[in-house]
């Protein structure tokens, strides 16, 4: 019957763990030893043991059903304690040598937080910060640094966990939400590796599974080492404060493992006494401190050093990027799942802080925002993918919008009046199977569009208005041929040049004079790589003020914006979009589309704005949305003032 059971668990998480196949080769060095010394708990009824390090001190926290959060000295004497019935606690090192503390509750049913303060001729202190309910019981709490803010795991008996953005607040501490996890049942430990960023975490029958611990990445869930391998109980994972090793125990064993080799093997210490259990583990000095809640005691072993790795201080997390907080964000998208696509903005010339930002929802059709983010007009057009706005000359009409439409093949047009208000023109059919990217420009005293078929083609069209804006037409001009697939697009009128995003390759540019001259070929200005521009290439806009301006490209497979000169040849930096703590706005994250403009739009948006769409919107997590950028803070960040423009 327990075969039968992980069998059945192995086929339910072959498609999220890439099966249960895990092998890895193993050194192990073995002992079987004993305690060098042993401490009785009296009776505290000691669930789990943290080692924790002052300036010039050492010292044990202990979660305590009996005692809540107790602190002890090396010796198991009494330091300082907060009542509760606790099972599960965390810490997270604070400035000026202070802890932060989250400690789960039962008795009140809450993630309580503490700050602990201490050092050699201080006496601890644990204050009380805040807290938060929990419906279920908490089987396990991990801190994550990510950049400088603090956030919190928690893992339910049910199976559900979430992640929370941790910080103080008006009066006490708190703890918001970033987004709900799902786990599975009887997970009993987790912890962060800094290294890597990857967050691990202990699931008896299944073993240890490792997963991205940053949000705004893909979960990307690994089986670690089967629960085969590690024996009927395990867990209490802890990591040495160098973040190098990983420890556990696993019945009546202790195990060691560098954390960077552990997916390929590495060497492992297993230390072997029968006649003790150990719930927890960690590292003091020369020390192993193990936690035995059978009989209540602290065991303390000799430690015989792990080999030193290597590069002891490797960090194999991205490499640093800028990071800008957003200024706003739209309210979601109607539809559920991958929605949100590509954004435009309208400027207002007589009243510009009362601009417009279209943004496509591509299940259900095209969203109107105001600049706060509120939605204030909606057409249900069908399945809109890209869209773009150009201005014109019109004694209605200040600029028209174009889409792509995925459901009827063709182009939806749009009309936005002086007022601001947006009217529907109706839509024309393409002769393509399934029109994807698209930019709208005007040029030589033509409105045109340039359309990417997903299956590899571009397709040049003029729009002709006539006098009834409503019985408008399309003319199909030209066919550019393309190797892979194209959906960001943009065209530089002033200087005659077309841009576009081929995914997997990297910003073609196209002289459409010479193009329209029979002479012209596209050029490849700027390749995929691992730095500056990583695939998938998705939107393309330009950032114009005055006689200069910059390309900015998404660079989706790195969650960031490239910014190339304007002519796109030269590669100037590159950012993230990051979260708005204050305003409770998430960072942005495998953007497709985005939009751009110089103009000045009011005190918020002075140099200008950028939008891009954000494909995990967070805190709390939710339907997809957009996000909005003052460009005054990219240029501010990327000291542009220095950079080549044109």
């Amino acid at each position: 019957m327990k075969n039968k059971y992980y069998l059945l668990i192995c086929l339910l998480l072959s498609s999220i763990l890439g099966g249960c196949d895990a092998r890895w080769d193993q050194v192990l060095r073995v002992k079987k030893v004993q305690p060098i010394e042993k401490i009785d708990l009296q009776g505290i009824g000691a669930e789990q043991m943290l080692p924790v390090q002052f300036p010039g001190k050492s010292a044990l926290l202990i979660a305590s059903k009996n005692k809540g959060v107790l602190l002890l000295d090396s010796n198991g004497d009494h330091l300082v304690s907060a009542p509760g019935r606790v099972e599960t606690l965390a810490i997270q090192s604070l400035s000026q040598g202070s802890l932060l503390v989250a400690a789960y509750d039962e008795l009140s049913a809450e993630v309580k937080l503490y700050k602990l303060k201490g050092g050699i001729d201080r006496k601890p202190v644990l204050q009380y910060l805040g807290g938060r309910d929990e419906i279920s019981p908490q089987s396990a709490l991990c801190f994550y640094q990510n950049n400088d803010r603090t956030h919190l795991f928690t893992i339910g008996d049910d199976g559900l966990g979430h992640e929370y953005l941790v910080s103080p607040g008006p009066s006490t501490w708190e703890l918001v939400e970033i987004r709900p996890l799902y786990f599975g049942e009887q997970v009993n430990a987790c912890a962060v590796a800094p290294f890597n960023e990857k967050l691990l975490f202990s699931q008896p029958p299944i073993g240890i599974i490792s997963m991205n611990a940053d949000a705004e990445k893909d979960e990307e869930r690994k089986l670690l080492m089967q629960a085969d391998q590690l024996g009927e109980d395990f867990g209490g994972l802890w990591i040495d404060h160098s973040g190098n090793y990983l420890w556990l125990t696993a019945d009546a064993r202790l195990q060691g493992y560098e954390l960077k080799n552990l997916q390929e093997g590495s060497d492992q210490t297993i230390y072997i006494d029968s006649n003790y259990y150990p719930a927890s583990v960690g590292v003091i000095g020369k020390n192993i401190v193990v936690l035995d809640e059978e009989v209540d005691s602290l065991l303390y072993f000799e430690y015989e050093p792990l080999n030193p790795p290597e590069h002891p201080d490797l960090q194999l997390v991205d490499e640093f990027i800028p990071r800008i907080p957003a200024s706003a964000q739209t309210q979601p998208v109607s539809s559920a799942g991958d929605a949100a696509d590509d954004p435009a903005i309208w400027v207002n010339r007589l009243h510009p802080e009362q601009s417009l930002i279209l943004g496509t929802d591509k299940k259900h059709g095209l969203n109107i925002y105001g600049l706060s983010g509120q939605l204030v007009q909606q057409f249900a057009v069908g399945r809109v993918n890209n869209v773009d706005i150009s201005e014109i000359q019109h004694p209605t009409y200040s600029a028209i919008a174009a889409a792509s439409n995925r459901s009827t093949p063709g182009i939806d047009l749009f009309a936005i009046e002086k007022s601001g208000k947006v009217e529907y023109l109706g839509l024309q059919k393409l002769n393509m199977k399934d029109p994807y990217g698209l930019c709208l420009y005007y040029m030589d005293s033509r409105l045109s569009v340039w359309v990417s078929d997903k299956e590899g083609e571009l397709h040049q069209l003029d729009i002709h208005l006539g006098q009834d804006a409503r019985n408008w037409q399309l003319k199909h001009v030209s066919r550019l041929p393309v190797e892979g697939q194209v959906e960001g697009c943009v065209v530089d009128a002033q200087n005659g040049r077309l841009f576009y995003g081929e995914e997997d390759r990297g910003i073609w540019k196209l002289d459409l004079h010479r193009y329209s001259a029979g002479m012209g070929k596209p050029k490849l200005v700027a390749e995929v790589n691992t730095k500056s521009l990583v695939a998938d290439v998705e939107g393309l806009a330009l950032y114009l003020h005055e006689d200069s301006g910059y390309l900015v490209a998404s660079s989706q497979g790195n969650n960031s914006y490239a910014l190339f000169s304007r002519s796109g040849t030269e590669f100037i930096g590159n950012f993230r979009v990051d979260m708005n703590r204050e305003l409770g706005i998430d960072a942005s994250s495998e953007t497709d589309g985005l939009a751009v403009t110089g103009a000045n739009l009011g005190t918020e948006f002075p140099m200008g704005l950028l939008v891009v769409q954000d494909g995990r919107n967070r805190m709390p997590s939710g339907r997809q949305n957009f996000k909005l950028v003052s460009w005054q803070k990219i240029e501010n960040i990327l000291n542009l003032s220095s950079a080549t423009a044109n």
